[in-house]
């Protein structure tokens, strides 16, 4: 299981939550509604722009 920030780093909406899951490479991914890029869901960085990320929350 995975926890990664809602809001959208390239649009600021809180959309993530209503992305695409799925996986590319092996990679399990969330794809944002808004301008569709990939965040990788272990580790929240954009697989379009490695630069950006979503923050990753730790579940006990």
């Amino acid at each position: 299981m995975y926890a990664v920030g809602n809001r959208d780093p390239f649009s600021g909406a809180d959309v993530i939550a209503d992305g695409i899951m799925g996986s590319r490479g092996g990679v399990p991914v969330v794809a944002s509604p808004m301008r569709e890029q990939l965040f990788d869901l272990r580790t929240g960085v954009c697989l379009d722009d490695p630069e950006v990320s979503l923050p990753v929350h730790a579940l006990d």
